[in-house]
């Protein structure tokens, strides 16, 4: 019997490659994902219940409970977005010298 040992190593940029040959789907749900993962440490870093993120929110608790578990396939872009503004925060993107880069930035208030 022969017991050699096969090692195999996969890269990824974005591990949404492992699941979809669609750059573009890939890249959506990467964005997804850091969406929910940034709402989610403002709303631990303000040490808000599941309830009061909600209203905040403006998401009932058990989407709540989906957005911090991670269910993806819950929310678009546009929702994910919109959270992130009810709270206070926006996305900035800028491009200078052939780069692009994202910032989260306060919504000034009034």
């Amino acid at each position: 019997m022969n017991n050699k040992v096969v090692k195999m190593t996969l890269e990824y940029s974005n591990i949404f490659d492992a699941i979809t040959e669609d750059k573009a789907e890939a890249s959506e749900l990467q964005t997804r994902s850091d969406l929910m993962i940034v709402i989610r440490d403002i709303i631990n870093a303000k040490n808000w219940s599941q309830a009061h993120a909600g209203v905040q929110l403006g998401l009932t608790q058990p989407r709540v409970s989906d957005l911090v578990n991670g269910r993806i396939d819950k929310f678009s872009i546009d929702k994910l977005m919109t959270c992130l503004y009810r709270i206070g925060f926006r996305f900035k993107p800028s491009f200078t010298d052939d780069q692009l880069t994202m910032a989260v930035e306060a919504v000034k208030t009034h």
